[in-house]
């Protein structure tokens, strides 16, 4: 990626054609050994920085055009629960610097937010503090250098809201994802269509789903918001575990959260998923809990591009077994 292609930011980028997001963190350094399941908290941001930042690095290699910085969980309320509250700051700064030295001009950086746990609709009290919580983790993520915000994983239209002007306030381009449960509901009730018209409304320049569900059971809520908006950007990060028609939502599946391997999409299911999407409108096309790296290359690479980790990607016919490697044609091989 050339200087210049850098200096433009995520609307541009949009506006030229789409973007290619990165994978899931959490769950991937929670399986590494960087990041404790059950409370999921991202400390590891100050505590083992070198195991972000190849992570990173592996989003980066394999096509990413934004990495976001592990500042998901990173309120202070939520932090408040490993005993992490007096680090918020700490926390927030280092993800964004982490994720800021990796993307060098190579790709974008997005500060995130996400659900507080805090929202309860009607009210005001904790209107107020979730939007305090949200103000304070834009200024300690904006001081590191962001070039935008998401606020992903959200359940409620109304925090969604809070999280948008917040944003916007700073004076961000704001990308706003909704978390779907077991219905293709918000949890205040609206559908999918309603949900990309009010945000839209309130100023936000992508809007979408995130996480959850796999991209089976995501599109058809993505499609539903392109069909309804006209004049924004749609975004799609669903999960690469599998789901069931009766249990659309990973996090609801018995094997949640110690047992998902073998829920994992294959790299190819990933890949296909970019091109439906793609296809569809979707114009910020990314993964969320259970992409890798592999998954993000075989993505970039069906969407025609060709990252630098495609220097090593598959050539079967190499292979001893599945294939005939050209150094062995015509040599008989003795078993010595």
């Amino acid at each position: 990626m050339t200087r210049e292609k850098q200096k433009r930011g995520i609307l541009e980028r949009l506006k030229d054609g789409g973007v290619l997001g990165d994978g899931g963190y959490i769950l991937e350094l929670e399986r590494r050994g960087y990041v404790q399941a059950g409370p999921y908290t991202p400390e590891v941001a100050i505590e083992h920085p070198e195991a972000l930042r190849q992570l990173h690095q592996e989003f980066l290699r394999a096509g990413s055009d934004v990495l976001q910085a592990l500042t998901f969980y990173a309120s202070r309320d939520k932090l408040a629960t490993t005993g992490y509250a007096n680090r918020m700051e700490a926390i927030n700064r280092s993800a964004v610097r982490i994720a800021r030295e990796v993307a060098g001009d190579q790709a974008l950086v997005a500060g995130t937010l996400c659900v507080t746990w805090q929202y309860r609709p009607g009210n005001a009290q904790a209107r107020a503090r979730v939007r305090r919580l949200f103000e304070e983790q834009i200024t300690a993520q904006a001081a590191e250098g962001v070039n935008f915000f998401i606020c992903e994983t959200l359940h409620y239209v109304g925090e969604a809201v809070l999280a948008t002007r917040a944003i916007k306030q700073a004076g961000y381009p704001a990308m706003v994802t909704l978390n779907f449960k077991g219905s293709e509901q918000s949890s205040d009730g609206h559908e999918p269509e309603e949900v990309a018209r009010i945000l839209i409304g309130e100023g936000a320049d992508i809007v979408g789903a995130n996480c959850g569900r796999d991209p089976a059971r995501m599109l058809p809520i993505v499609e539903k918001m392109r069909k309804a908006v006209k004049t924004g950007y749609i975004a799609a990060q669903p999960a690469a575990y599998r789901t069931r028609e009766d249990i659309p939502y990973f996090m609801g599946r018995p094997e949640f959260p110690l047992g998902l391997d073998p829920l994992t999409l294959t790299r190819g299911e990933m890949a296909a998923y970019a091109v439906r999407a793609r296809d569809m409108g979707v114009n910020y096309i990314g993964a969320c809990c259970g992409t890798v790296a592999a998954h993000i290359r075989s993505m970039a690479e069906a969407l025609g591009r060709k990252p630098a980790a495609g220097a090593k990607s598959p050539e079967l016919e190499k292979h001893p077994i599945l294939g005939t490697p050209r150094s062995l044609k015509g040599r008989v091989r003795t078993g010595r």
